[in-house]
């Protein structure tokens, strides 16, 4: 008899070995062999190992802890056992899942339950019947099978306490005046007393002062075991007449305790009840990690495919805070696989639930909390800034909320300039034009060497030593008065409101070229030290999307004592706002700063109109069109006329690739084309202003809000403008895929007929605004204006008054639960991403937001999207040099992936010609099949990628699965023009043996086609070098992006250096690709996309010495995607955005941060042109005009920000110095005498002294 036992999701069974030896022992010919999901997942030839055991297999049992759908060879596996007539058993959390298998196991319904209760009640004895019953029922012995022996399901366990004890007691004996802490863990671990690190645990927390309260459950309500379930059992066990008795619940369980709750049979729709907003208190989820001490210890990436997916993936689905892990696997007192705590991590998990305990039982009057905002580039114009967030406002707001709710606040500024104003008569991070003296004055505080000493040897000896040898001994330089560390910031009543300490990458820029991991200096230590024991803050709140806390060097998971995020917050409650549609950069502080984080609204979105030139000339094409149609030919000529004097002063001819000296003739002939260009520019939407913490949008920014977030169907519900269209017999993806066409009804150009439909959608808009969105009173002016026949646009109205308005109107949760975490209470769960794609359904925010199943990725819809974003790169490419590109470079980011559910992995995969293969349950990929090259239709490309170190830590998944994607395309046996990666890899080892290496050597050498950041680190250092000015000419650059991305990342590699690897492939490739997701954000609104593609262009240009085709594929609309060259999206920004007056208006609200925006803006343009020669001189000459030139906008930037002021035009001058820039002496000038102004108006401030 032999049977194969495989676990998925839970590790080997120690049983079945053991119960086949005892059955062995007694005279049974018993044989069994067990293997893991992620054994068999992990690579295949281990899968085809297993496949050969199964051929003299009578049984075959697959155990899944949960769903089979996270077991990505189950389909192949259950097909070879169907092929070999096994008997087979699929055991899994899902009922409906197990009825679809229950055909594989072909004997009795008495029979088939008695296996389950086997493997569900587990333990050695029900194992060994389970044995007995396969030698009796398949192998036809006479045995006598002994009852099934039924283990506690749930119950209370103390390690100093008898197995049978009377819980009630003791829980009315614990003591009231120390804090009680919850502990749950799996019933497996407990029946198989395996146990160590909940012993540790345990000790920890009592010894510490804590109560502690363990116990182990089952998390699914089972009627074979009689568990009754996690719900039922927090009810029965935890709360006491509706209130908590714990102040902390630490969960040692894997996957999502919701969604697991209650499984399901197929029959039930809608979200799972959520019963941890009943028990009301943080949630600490820690992990036993399968994998040995050894093992995680040396690994960067900190835990498994399988581990992130159980232990963080699911449990962030829950609102967990995401802690540390508890315990690995490894051998003691002669037994295997047995769960050790980990020595310092079990500490920390405790001081963790002591600190949560400290801030929820200590009185608001009482608690202190220290809010932190960003100056990352160290320089006072920066102060404050934060993607999409009017910070100071923002916070105006929450210490109106605090004061409100008893916290001591002194002050409350009355505008968000007074509070910077404020920031900056103290100390920032900014010193370089103050004295040492008035350091000291300004310092909210001064710490002594001694006492930072006391602080610096507490922590581990290696992060001793290294931030020594980045920094020099302590106290350094940054930040240091008199010997002393200053303190920058202000204190008001029981607040802080701080600055994040600089992290050192701007003091040292120079080092950039050549070193990649270099820490946080001093300061940084003592800053954060400073805020826990001597300011005593019981939370630290970091204000918005992005700090660098989360980005210092460590594990991108289940972080250790070394790892800096660790050793610089250590155990302190952290509440974190962050903008919802940066999920990844969001989830990257979950992970690694153990953050509640919650979701804040995107600003508030517009449609972009016309306005000035491009506004005249959308209407004189219009009358163009119509004259030609109408065959008024001088009328005709005579406005062409008037169109070439406008595109010739606005430089339109770059735009659509027009000649500079084009005459009247060429300009006609590209009439429609240009007509087409400004409809698209005027369609697109764009930000108007930021938002504000817990505010909804007010007034216009509400329904521009409503109009932003329906232009899109949101699934089933469709989409305002189409519906409004079809109210003229219109339809609006017609209309949009042909702008200049004309309409003989209307007697309009199609694309008026979009401005027509847009304004009638913002006239509904403000009609429902005045019923105030009452749905009756809405549907009743809808049927009396239009008639009864449009369903869709009722549907639509509908769906605005009942739900967008409503989930708008909850935008005050964010502020609501940011009280809530505070408070040590639990903040519910909720997705995040871009709600302007469709995506309603991901507000209201203010929620613990969560990522998305990585497994799932790419998923159909994806797969689509990528698809045709690629296709158009590459219809883009041979319209541009008339051939398919051979090798392609492509910007991967976690945060997009997130975002999409991975459009540009789809890209990848179509591009190499492979497609994913879905599992048939949940939608999970399982593998990659080869598209046949008659299909494809085309070569297959070959693709290198440059992953973000966040893609690395969160997807390694899809590392390795993009790895095995190029070694499978590389090795089939297709010609040169067929099979473009194929024939480079030939040429790559062919260079390879030359130099010396082996054949196998060189064939891995030439196989890496993933490359990223350095092992534990994060970034590029692109961009901090530009800010800088910290180089000499563009292959300074491109070295930069070398020495930070040239580690090689797959199946063999865990980012081993290999710079000149990187240099020839990144020297040959002929397109680069960042694709964008939705226009909530721009390629000039944040730095990380010029230094990511600009500094892979830059690359290309340094190291193979030609220009690559640089493409920015789009996707805010997943039915019309878009790709156009960089520099024509860099123009399509200027024409849409930057240049827009409704934009600077927008911001004009947002005082001293609204200027950010426009320095930021102009900053990252230079960025993209000193990487990538992709910006035209009338762009940055209309910057000079529009923000400079112009009073009204110059005033606005200088009386609200003058240090802005001075950062922007010293930019433009920068630019005009370096030769990117070619222009008349008179703006130069101009822009000269303006930067002596600014220079003089802040001497006169007192804020930079000579």
């Amino acid at each position: 008899m032999k049977i194969f036992y495989i676990s998925a999701g839970t590790g080997e069974n120690p049983w079945i070995m053991n119960a086949a030896s005892t059955c062995r022992e007694n005279g049974r010919s018993v044989d069994a062999f067990q293997a893991t999901s992620e054994l068999i997942d992990s690579e295949e030839k281990e899968f085809a190992r297993i496949l050969n055991e199964l051929y003299d297999t009578h049984l075959l049992l697959i155990d899944n802890h949960g769903s089979a759908t996270y077991f990505k060879k189950f389909d192949r596996l259950i097909a070879k056992a169907k092929d070999l007539h096994i008997p087979t058993f699929v055991c899994s959390s899902v009922p409906e899942e197990m009825k679809d298998f229950r055909i594989l196991f072909p004997f009795s319904t008495d029979d088939y339950e008695f296996v389950h209760s086997c493997l569900e009640l587990s333990g050695l004895e029900n194992t060994i019947s389970l044995i007995l019953w396969a030698c009796k029922t398949i192998g036809g012995e006479n045995i006598e099978i002994p009852p099934l022996l039924y283990p506690p399901t749930e119950g209370f366990y103390h390690p100093s306490l008898p197995e049978i004890y009377d819980y009630p007691s003791h829980e009315k004996r614990l003591d009231k005046e120390k804090p009680t802490i919850g502990i749950l863990l799996h019933q497996f671990y407990y029946i198989r007393k395996n146990l160590l690190p909940i012993n540790a645990l345990i000790s920890s927390l009592e010894a510490k002062g804590m109560n502690a309260l363990p116990f182990f459950l089952v998390t699914s309500p089972n009627e074979v075991t009689g568990a009754i379930g996690i719900r039922k059992f927090i009810e029965k066990y935890l709360i006491r007449d509706g209130k908590p008795i714990i102040g902390v619940l630490i969960i040692n369980m894997s996957f999502s305790q919701i969604s697991l709750s209650d499984p399901g049979d197929g029959t039930k729709n809608g979200p799972v009840y959520n019963f941890f907003i009943d028990l009301n208190v943080p949630l600490l989820q820690t992990i036993t990690m399968y994998r040995s001490y050894e093992t995680w210890s040396q690994d960067d990436q900190g835990l498994s495919v399988m581990e992130i997916s159980s232990g963080v993936i699911w449990p962030e689905f829950d609102g967990q805070i995401i802690a540390i892990p508890l315990g690995s696997t490894g051998e003691y007192e002669g037994r295997k696989n047995v769960s050790i705590p980990i020595p310092g991590r079990v500490d920390r998990i405790a001081e963790m639930a002591l600190r949560w305990s400290i801030l929820k039982r200590t009185p608001n009057n009482e608690r202190k909390i220290a809010i932190l905002l960003y100056q990352y580039t160290g320089e006072t114009e920066a102060l404050g800034d934060a993607g999409g967030l009017d910070t100071p406002q923002s916070v105006i707001g929450i210490l109106r909320r605090l004061k409100d709710t008893g916290y001591i606040v002194d002050h409350i500024p009355e505008t968000g300039n007074e509070l910077i104003e404020g920031m900056i008569a103290g100390l920032t991070n900014d010193t370089r034009w103050i004295s040492d003296k008035q350091m000291q004055e300004r310092s909210v505080d001064l710490v002594c060497p001694e006492l930072y000493f006391e602080w610096f040897t507490k922590i581990p000896m290696k992060n001793q030593e290294k931030i020594s040898a980045d920094w020099g001994q302590a106290p350094g330089e940054i930040l240091v008065s008199g010997g002393d560390f200053c303190i920058p910031g202000q204190v008001n009543g029981n607040i802080f409101i701080g600055i994040q300490p600089p992290r050192g990458l701007f003091e040292k820029v120079e080092s950039l070229i050549h070193s990649n991991d270099m820490v946080m200096p001093h300061q940084y230590l003592a800053y954060y030290r400073w805020m826990k024991h001597v300011f005593g803050a019981h939370a630290i709140i970091h204000m918005g999307t992005h700090g660098t806390l989360e980005w210092l060097p460590g594990k991108g998971n289940a972080l250790s004592e070394e790892c800096y995020p660790d050793v610089i917050l250590e155990d302190m409650p952290h509440v974190y706002p962050y903008i919802m549609n940066d999920p990844g950069e969001g989830i990257q502080a979950k992970r690694r700063s153990w953050s509640v984080l919650l979701d804040h609204l995107v600003p508030a979105m517009m449609r972009a109109e016309g306005y000035g030139d491009l506004l005249q000339l959308d209407t004189i094409l219009q009358d163009y069109i119509r004259a030609k149609r109408g065959g008024e030919e001088q009328k005709a000529t005579d406005l062409i006329t008037e169109v070439q004097t406008i595109v010739l002063a606005r430089n339109l001819t770059n735009d659509l690739n027009i000649p500079v000296d084009a005459g009247i003739e060429a300009i006609a002939d590209n009439a429609e084309r240009l007509y087409d260009y400004i409809c698209e520019v005027r369609d697109v939407i764009i930000k108007d202003g930021l938002h504000i913490f817990g505010q909804p949008p007010v007034d216009e920014r509400f329904l521009e809000m409503i109009y932003a977030l329906t232009r899109l169907e949101n699934g089933k519900n469709p989409s305002l403008r189409e519906s409004v269209a079809e109210t003229f017999d219109l339809s609006l993806q017609d209309l949009l895929d042909n702008p200049s066409g004309f309409h003989e009804h209307h007697g309009l150009t199609n694309g008026a007929l979009v401005d027509l439909i847009d304004t009638r959608c913002q006239q509904l808009i403000g009609k429902m605004a005045e019923f105030e969105f009452d749905k009756e009173q809405v549907i009743s002016h809808i049927r009396k204006e239009y008639g009864e026949d449009y369903k869709d646009l009722e549907t639509c109205c509908t769906f605005i008054c009942d739900d967008v308005v409503t989930r708008l109107n909850q935008t005050t949760d964010e502020l609501t639960n940011m009280i809530r975490g505070l408070d040590a209470g639990y903040v519910p769960p909720g997705p995040c991403g871009d709600p302007t794609r469709g995506n309603v359904h991901l507000l209201p925010t203010g929620r613990n937001c969560f990522s998305i199943d990585p497994a799932t990725i790419p998923t159909p819809a994806a797969w689509k999207t990528g698809k045709d974003m690629a296709d158009q790169m590459i219809e883009r490419y041979i319209t541009e040099k008339g051939e398919y590109p051979q090798k392609v470079g492509i910007v991967v980011w976690a945060t997009d992936t997130m975002r999409t559910g991975g459009d540009d992995i789809a890209y990848i995969f179509w591009l190499m010609g492979l497609r994913p293969v879905w599992s048939s349950r949940g939608g999970a990929v399982t593998g990659l099949e080869v598209i046949p090259a008659k299909e494809l239709g085309r070569p297959r490309i070959d693709v290198t990628l440059r992953i973000s170190g966040l893609f690395r830590d969160s997807y390694p998944n899809l590392v390795q699965l993009i790895d095995e994607g190029v070694e499978t395309i590389a090795t089939l046996d297709e010609s040169e023009e067929v099979n473009y990666l194929s024939s480079h890899l030939k040429q790559d080892m062919l260079a390879k043996l030359k130099e010396g290496l082996s054949e196998q050597e060189a064939r891995d050498m030439a196989l890496i086609r993933i490359f990223g950041d350095p092992p534990g680190n994060h970034g590029c250092a692109v961009g901090e070098v530009v800010h800088a000015s910290s180089w000499q000419d563009r292959k300074d650059l491109a070295d930069v992006y070398t020495t930070w991305g040239a580690h090689a990342y797959g199946r063999k590699f865990r980012g081993e250096k290999v710079p000149e690897i990187f240099k020839e492939q990144f020297a040959q490739l002929d397109v680069t690709v960042k694709n964008r997701v939705s226009r909530e954000f721009d390629i000039l609104d944040v730095d990380d996309d010029y230094i990511f593609l600009g500094g892979m262009n830059a690359c290309v240009k340094a190291y193979g010495n030609k220009d690559p085709v640089s493409v920015i594929g789009e996707a805010s609309d997943p039915k019309n995607v878009k790709t156009r060259l960089l520099d024509e999206e860099i123009r399509f920004i200027f024409r849409s955005r930057v240049l827009n007056p409704r934009w600077i208006d927008g911001l004009k609200p947002h005082g001293f941060r609204g200027v950010q925006e426009v320095m930021n803006t102009i900053e990252y343009t230079f960025g993209w042109d000193v990487t990538s020669d992709a910006v035209d001189d009338w762009e940055y000459q209309a910057a000079a005009e529009h923000f400079l030139f112009d009073e009204e906008n110059r005033k606005w930037i200088e009386e609200n920000n003058p240090y802005a002021m001075h950062n922007i035009v010293g930019r433009l001058l920068e630019a005009y110095e370096r030769g990117f820039w070619e222009t008349d002496d008179e703006t130069i000038k101009k822009l000269q005498d303006i930067y002596l102004e600014s220079e003089e108006y802040l001497e006169r401030m007192g804020d930079l002294n000579e």
